[in-house]
Formats: structure tokens, C-alpha cells, sequence
């Protein structure tokens, strides 16, 4: 979907209109990757008393519609505040991804007016029915590229779940499968999924899920060989990763590299990534 000029009946905000003066409406899209998710950071900056105070009685809410034609992904996001998360499958954007904003009407509304109105409108009020578009922001493109087979992309390779008991067996790791499989509890996953929407603690992330998986995984395949694990993706992806620093993913490197060595190598340093990210956190709070 792009945003096309198109004539209302009635005065909208929008930047290819003159409807509205000294009025604006605009908005701010932020991508977020997370392992298995691709993250959008939605914001709306409004400037117009009548729409604010229509917004404030529940009368209009602001729409995102997102849509990415590669892949056929549609979604519509309703809200009434001015910031939102939304958070999509990676499998299902890849390409350009379109967010077209706009305020629209919940109810009826009967002579609506704003102090905003091009002085062209004189003294005049409008009719409105449910669904009418209020105000159209600005188009947002984005492009989301997926390397599906390099594990710099690391939701290439991990999916995290949640696991159904309740016991206190911390991170469980399956490798039997295309993806590796992090399972956690359900107070664990609950505070993954929080913490993974900030950009942050990405590195910490990969730090305190992705390290020690990977570690568990060269264990795995140096004690028991890899022959049973070659047809899996991850294996594949680890292996082409591997050669980028000139190591083949075979025994011989298993047993000769500690496990601990090249899951860091491949990582690029999480840790040393993680404790940078803690200071540069903490930074920004006490800026604030």
C-alpha cells in the first residue's frame, strides 16, 4: 500500500494538503531485530487540539497499516497512544516493508471542527462517518534483508520457546532440527520477550542465550560427531560462518578449539559486546 493523493469531503491533515495551517502529523518507525522477531518501534508526533481532544475521548485512534508485498504480510495496528511495539515473525517480511499512518474516526461525528481548518473553510463543520480518515502521515519505507544462511543473522538459526513446565531446570537446548531450540519457563520467557524489545540488550542477549547454546552445541558434536547434525541448517550456516575465519566446521576443530573460543568467535566478542552495552544503558539513564 503507498499513500496517493485522494480528494475527501472534508478537510484532512496531510502533508499534500493545505486543509489544516500551523497543524502537523507526523510519524517515526524504528526496526528492532530479535532473534526470532522483527521488532517495529511505532511513534506518532500529533499537533492539532481537535484531533488530540477526539483521540483523548476514545472518538478517533491512530492506524498503522504494514504491509510488505514480497511476502503478502498485512497487518493493521489500533491504538490510542502516541507509542507502540509490534512484533512480527522474520519469516514473514522480507524486502519492502510499508507502514502508512493515519488517524481515523471510531464513531460518527457530527459537526466536526478544528481551529486548524484552512481559513478558506470560514465557519464551516463537517459530518464524518465511522471509518473516515482524519489525517494521513508521512509513508515510511523500509527494507528488511534477510541473510538466511549466515549466522551474523542470528535469527537464522535460534528460535527460543517457552517451555510448558514449571521446573527449575533453567534453559533447556535442543539441536535436532533446523533451528536450535532455546526453551525457557514461563516467568524466563515472559521476561525475554520484554527485554528483547530493547535494543540494548541485544548484545546481552546473545551473551546469556546464544553463547552458552552454542557452547552446548560444539560440545554435543565433539563427543558424538557430526555426520548426524550435516543436514540441518544450522549446521550449515555455523559452517559457512566458520570458513569466513578460515576454520573448518569438522572434528578436527572440535577437538582442537575450545568450544568456548569459537562460539565467541562467531558472536563477534557478546560478551565484551554485553558489558558495553550495560555502561551505554546506563549512560542514557542517567542523562535522562
Amino acid at each position: 500500500m503507498d499513500i496517493r493523493y485522494k480528494y475527501f469531503p472534508y478537510p484532512v491533515l496531510s502533508t499534500f494538503s493545505d486543509d489544516y495551517l500551523n497543524s502537523g502529523f507526523i510519524s517515526e518507525i524504528k526496526v528492532i531485530k530479535d532473534i526470532n522477531d522483527i521488532i517495529l518501534s511505532l511513534k506518532v508526533l500529533l499537533d492539532d487540539s481537535a484531533m488530540l481532544s477526539l483521540i483523548s475521548q476514545n472518538k478517533a485512534e491512530y492506524v498503522f497499516h504494514i504491509e510488505c508485498s514480497q511476502t503478502s504480510y498485512r497487518s493493521i495496528v489500533k491504538t490510542s497512544e502516541t507509542e507502540s511495539i509490534k512484533r512480527i515473525a522474520e519469516s514473514k517480511l522480507n524486502g519492502r516493508v510499508s507502514i502508512c499512518t493515519f488517524i481515523v474516526a471510531k464513531e460518527d461525528l457530527d459537526r466536526f471542527r478544528s481551529n486548524s481548518f484552512n481559513e478558506d473553510y470560514g465557519n464551516l463543520s463537517f459530518h464524518i462517518k465511522r471509518g473516515g480518515i482524519l489525517a494521513i502521515a508521512n509513508q515510511v519505507n523500509l527494507d528488511i534483508t534477510k541473510e538466511t544462511n549466515d549466522l551474523s543473522k542470528i535469527p537464522s538459526v535460534f528460535t527460543v520457546l517457552r517451555r510448558d513446565s514449571e521446573d527449575d531446570l533453567g534453559m533447556q537446548i535442543e539441536i535436532d532440527g533446523n533451528k536450535i531450540k532455546l526453551f525457557l519457563c514461563n516467568e524466563e520467557f515472559y521476561n525475554y520477550k520484554n527485554v528483547a524489545a530493547v535494543p540494548n540488550f541485544q548484545p546481552l542477549l546473545h551473551a546469556a542465550l546464544i553463547l552458552p547454546a552454542l557452547i552446548y552445541t560444539f560440545e554435543t558434536l565433539r563427543h558424538s560427531g557430526t555426520e548426524e547434525y550435516e543436514m540441518y541448517h544450522w549446521f550449515k550456516a555455523i559452517e559457512k560462518a566458520l570458513l569466513k575465519s578460515n576454520l573448518e566446521f569438522n572434528q578436527d576443530t572440535l577437538e582442537n578449539r575450545p568450544s568456548y573460543e569459537l562460539a565467541q568467535k562467531l558472536l563477534a566478542s557478546p560478551i565484551s559486546r554485553g558489558l558495553k552495552s550495560i555502561l551505554t544503558f546506563g549512560m542514557e539513564e542517567e542523562e535522562e
